[in-house]
């Protein structure tokens, strides 16, 4: 999706959830200003998004560890990109596993970020207004590769592909950069709210404003599927369906 394309859906969210987007870009300011100089490149992350016959993105929905556990039952885990969204990760290396990608704002745990970052993954990370004090904090802890993403023009050393949530951006950014089957697992915009998307119990108040991002999320991948030529496949054990996306099982791609 074209910058301009995006930013006019940008304004439309702020214009929904109240988002100031003069914070927006000071967290960029931000992230960029402590990436210059041993930023992650585009280039290097597309590189690595090529390197397997699709990607699959797992989201932190209630499935997450259903659906990581049947994908592990029929896949080596080498064959597909594992891209881990935010608190997701916790699940991979908790069972001993390294996904190639995390995709996160900061809020899927400090240690388990840091953890990640120390276990060789790729950290694709967002800035936005709310996560500037973590940004400031946890960024600089992170050795190997990190490239920043925003959510407003691009500014400085960060890029933006498009999408709102961890979930939808990781694969605008899939999509952005060319890859031609993407599989999203562990995502369900439309039910309960997943126990490692969040580290910390939500108010009632919180939990209302999470699933309205949820549903912008959902949005945004509908609108992706009505544009792009990728293939784009839903393996989630879930009942929600995401309109352009064709829903599978991995034990189903695996005999293809």
């Amino acid at each position: 999706m074209k910058t301009t394309e995006w930013l006019k859906h940008y304004r439309e969210i702020c214009s929904v959830l109240g988002i100031d987007e003069e914070r927006d870009r000071i967290a960029a300011e931000t992230l960029s200003n402590l990436l210059v100089g041993w930023s992650a490149s585009r280039q290097e992350l597309s590189d690595l998004l090529h390197r397997g016959a699709f990607a699959a993105v797992f989201g932190a929905g209630p499935s997450l560890e259903t659906d990581l556990k049947q994908y592990l039952q029929v896949f080596d885990p080498e064959r597909a990109v594992t891209i881990a969204v935010d608190g997701a990760v916790k699940v991979f290396l908790a069972w001993g596993i390294v996904p190639n990608i995390v995709v996160t704002d900061l809020d899927g745990g400090d240690d388990v970020l840091v953890k990640a970052a120390e276990n060789g993954c790729f950290m694709v990370v967002h800035a936005h207004g709310d996560n500037i004090e973590k940004i400031r904090r946890l960024v600089p802890l992170m050795r190997g590769r990190v490239l920043g993403t925003t959510q407003t023009e691009p500014i400085g050393v960060l890029e933006n592909f498009g999408g709102f949530t961890d979930g939808d951006r990781a694969v605008y950014m899939c999509e952005e950069l060319g890859v031609k089957k993407i599989v999203v697992a562990g995502m369900d915009f439309d039910g309960e709210i997943g126990h490692y998307s969040k580290p910390r119990p939500l108010s009632e108040e919180m939990e209302k404003r999470k699933k309205l991002k949820l549903q912008i999320g959902k949005t945004l991948l509908e609108t992706l599927a009505a544009q792009t030529t990728a293939t784009l496949l839903d393996a989630s054990n879930t009942s929600s369906q995401i309109k352009g996306f064709r829903k599978t099982t991995w034990k189903e791609l695996a005999q293809k």
